[in-house]
Parts: structure tokens; C-alpha cells; sequence
């Protein structure tokens, strides 16, 4: 059943009036005529009956009438949501660990906000292996995290590599050697990537006493400056505290830990997440700098 003989008669089921009908679609009477004949040989019933002058519509006519009503507005929906998929709309969710939520994000759904002012814009704060799985849940849209993720259906974009350091507070690290300040103390850690931990311990051949996970890097940071154990953490987020002396770095590693924009692999065919994933690649580094 083609849909221009199902609009050709929709069209002449509103007007009952074939002149009228070809005049609203820009043909021809007789093509009007053609295309019905056309769709009621198909169908097996006749759709109209003429009494004098004017057009009825048969039992079966109505029928059509009812669902090529439906048909059509549901084109026209569809029409109307192609049209806005030409440009951002909705609501967009970004997943993230607290650090590059209150360094990166805050700043980026400004930028992309002057652009798409349009876009209700939500902020969730989580750690990489929860955004992780609230990406795989399309629970969010997009979300940004500590390593990779490991996950079939979840594209990945590189966007940043981290440098990482072994700190402590000036006097322990005057005090004792790394071997020692690991058994005495605890051992600070943020990211939630295993491997990336093991291949730093292994690197010094260390064992810690013991291993306490913060919930952000603010957190390991305070924690150390107090003296109350020993960190690996991003060296980007203590260059301000090595300069004033109150943090040393003890160790720093080959191994960069890498930041990853991550999404659902049909997510970047929306306008929405494919201009808010521009905005990143191009704002991320300024950012930074």
C-alpha cells in the first residue's frame, strides 16, 4: 500500500471534493482519480460513492479515513522530530568524577550553553566505574572517566593523559625512605582503576599496610598535607602546593593514566551529544592550560 495513494485519499476524505483535493496537493484531477482507483483495487472495496454532485465517503472509506488519520499524524510528528534532530534539544546528562565535574564540567556546560541555550543540561557527579554503568544503562549521555571502560557498546574518545605522583607531607618524605612511609602509613588512592594502582606499586615494588579509596582527589590531597598517610595522585592538581612546600613528590611513573569521554555507540548520531562532544575536543586543553 503506497503512502501517496493512502495521502491522496486522506486528503480527499477531508475535502470530499475531488477538485479541492487536487488543488491542496498540487495535481492533477485526473491523477487524484487514478491513485484512488488505484488503492481501492488494492484494498478490494470501493471508498467513494457520489450522489449527484457530491462525494460520500463508503463504510469502508471511513475505516481508512480513521487509520490514515492516525497514519498521518504520526508523520508529522516524525517530520517534526527530524527537523529538531537538525539541531540540539532536550535534555543532555553528564556523568563524572567530582574532580573533573568541579575542574572541567562546570566550565564546559557554560561554553556549550552560550551555544546551545536550548538544552536542559544535568551534571552527575560519580565516580569513573558508576559512570561507567550509568553510560551502559543509558542513564546518562555522556560521561567522562579515570581509564577505560571496558565495555561492548561503549565508544570511547582519548581527551587527556595524567601524569601521576607519590606525595607526602615534606616531613615524612625527609623522615624515612618510600619502602618505610609504605608500611607506616596509609595509602591514599582516587582512582577507581586497579590496574593503574598495581602497575605504580609494582613499579617501586611496595606493598602498602593498608589502602584507603577517597571519594575525591580534594580529599587524598587534604588527607596527606595532614600527615595522615601517603597519595598517588594526578600531579596536575598539586603543582600549587609543591611550589608553596607544603606537598613533596616522592615517586613520579612512566605510566600516564588516561581520561576518556565515553557514550553509547548510537548516542553520537544526536545532535545533542555530537555538538556537546565538539565542545569538549575543541575546549578541553584551553581548559587546562
Amino acid at each position: 500500500m503506497e503512502l501517496r495513494h493512502l495521502r491522496t485519499f486522506h486528503a480527499v476524505a477531508e475535502h470530499l471534493n475531488l477538485t479541492k483535493a487536487a488543488d491542496a496537493l498540487r495535481y492533477s484531477q485526473p491523477t487524484i482519480s487514478l491513485q484512488i482507483q488505484a488503492l481501492e483495487k488494492e484494498i478490494g472495496h470501493t471508498l467513494l460513492s457520489r450522489v449527484g454532485k457530491r462525494t460520500f465517503l463508503t463504510p469502508v472509506g471511513k475505516l481508512l479515513q480513521k487509520h490514515t488519520e492516525k497514519i498521518f499524524q504520526s508523520v508529522e510528528e516524525l517530520e517534526r522530530d527530524l527537523k529538531r534532530m537538525k539541531k540540539p534539544f532536550g535534555t543532555l546528562s553528564i556523568s563524572a568524577p567530582e574532580f573533573y565535574c568541579s575542574h572541567y564540567l562546570s566550565r564546559l556546560l557554560g561554553v556549550y550553553l552560550k551555544l546551545h541555550p536550548e538544552v536542559q543540561m544535568k551534571m552527575l557527579c560519580y565516580k569513573s566505574k558508576e559512570t561507567i554503568q550509568l553510560i551502559d544503562s543509558n542513564q546518562a549521555n555522556i560521561g567522562i572517566i579515570a581509564g577505560t571502560s571496558n565495555r561492548p557498546g561503549i565508544e570511547e574518545i582519548l581527551i587527556d593523559q595524567e601524569d601521576l605522583a607519590i606525595v607526602a607531607h615534606p616531613e615524612l618524605a625527609k623522615e624515612r625512605s618510600i619502602a618505610r612511609l609504605f608500611v607506616e602509613n596509609p595509602f591514599f588512592i582516587t582512582y577507581d582503576q586497579d590496574s593503574v594502582v598495581k602497575h605504580c606499586l609494582d613499579e617501586m615494588s611496595c606493598k602498602p599496610a593498608s589502602t584507603i579509596e577517597c571519594g575525591s582527589e580534594e580529599a587524598l590531597k587534604r588527607a596527606v598535607m595532614i600527615k595522615a598517610g601517603i597519595g598517588l595522585i594526578s600531579e596536575s592538581l598539586i603543582q600549587k602546593e609543591v611550589r608553596e612546600g607544603s606537598l613533596a613528590v616522592l615517586r613520579r611513573f612512566p605510566e600516564r593514566l588516561p581520561t576518556y569521554l565515553i557514550y553509547l555507540k548510537d548516542e553520537r548520531d544526536f545532535s545533542t551529544v555530537s555538538s556537546f562532544i565538539d565542545v569538549v575536543l575543541h575546549e578541553w586543553h584551553k581548559l587546562r592550560a
